[in-house]
């Protein structure tokens, strides 16, 4: 289960960020997760909820903005949200290049 390690990392920096600004207290974590990301959210969220206590972000919360898989069209450069993991262009045949889809990053921590 990696969702176990990531909300360790994700957990660890928030921690560095707080204390890089002396902040005793961290309200929330907010991460852009892609839907191709390979993170199961209920996981990593409980996961989460267990590593925080006892710490400044024992009342964290986990922000997630969720990031649908597109691509564009290495033919004909339409752009598209793929489905299915469909990796060939609907309207020429093409291969479909990734745009979006597979961030995993922390973006804030809301701290005191």
């Amino acid at each position: 289960m990696h969702e176990a390690t990531l909300a360790e990392n994700i957990l660890n920096i928030a921690l560095d960020a707080a204390e890089k600004n002396h902040a005793t207290k961290i309200f929330k974590v907010g991460l852009t997760l892609g839907e191709m990301a390979g993170v199961e959210v209920e996981a990593l969220t409980l996961s989460f909820d267990v590593l925080k206590k006892n710490s400044p972000a024992e009342d964290a919360a986990l922000v997630i903005n969720r990031v649908p898989l597109s691509a564009t069209c290495n033919k004909c450069g339409k752009n598209f949200r793929l489905e299915h993991y469909n990796f060939f262009c609907p309207e020429c045949d093409g291969i479909l290049i990734l745009q979006s889809g597979r961030e995993l990053l922390v973006d804030f921590v809301d701290c005191e």
